[in-house]
């Protein structure tokens, strides 16, 4: 009889426990796999935005070689949209990152690189917005001094658009070991 019983329960016992193994490992891989493509999307959008500010840079060297007031002016331009597309984007990106921050709070989690995250997404919006302040302040003035300190400004922009860069293909190479791993165990 016990032996009926305990079998039973066995029976009714395995198969349960074997669905209810694969089922997180399947969510878990699903989720590294979103990781993954958010991470590639993100690592396209930063090489775009970097070959942009290079090519800004190095249309405001043209024009200020040729001491063409007309092309600095454009490039002037030029340089506030792509300060005003990396404020928004900074913004963006704290918003993740708070998002993420709580989530993990409610969830009962807590994790270092998210707070690290949101530290580094802070400091990143303040810094752009420094740089678009004092371009602003800048702007239309042609004297030496300002046409060195505006392309001091831009030099400034491309090492953080490169720094993002290194920043996202070292998250895509984690996001890529996450997902062997899942697949490994």
């Amino acid at each position: 009889m016990i032996r009926a019983t305990f079998a039973t329960v066995l029976v009714l016992a395995v198969p349960a426990l074997g669905r209810a193994q694969p089922l997180p490992g399947r969510a878990e891989r699903a989720e590294d796999r979103r990781e993954l493509r958010h991470d590639r999307r993100e690592l396209r959008e930063d090489f775009r935005n970097l070959a942009w500010i290079d090519r800004i840079i190095y249309d405001y060297d043209a024009a200020r070689t040729s001491r063409d007031r007309a092309a600095l002016a454009r490039v002037e331009d030029e340089a506030t949209r792509a300060l005003a597309r990396e404020v928004q984007e900074a913004r963006v990106e704290l918003a993740k990152s708070r998002d993420e921050v709580r989530r993990d709070a409610y969830e009962g989690r807590e994790r270092r690189d998210d707070r690290r995250d949101l530290r580094d997404d802070r400091r990143d919006l303040r810094r752009v917005v420094a740089i678009d302040e004092e371009f602003e302040s800048l702007r239309g003035r042609m004297d030496r001094r300002a046409l060195d300190r505006k392309r001091s400004l831009l030099v400034q922009l491309r090492r953080m658009a490169k720094a993002e860069f290194r920043e996202d293909r070292r998250e895509l190479r984690e996001d890529r070991r996450a997902l062997r791993d899942d697949y490994r165990r």
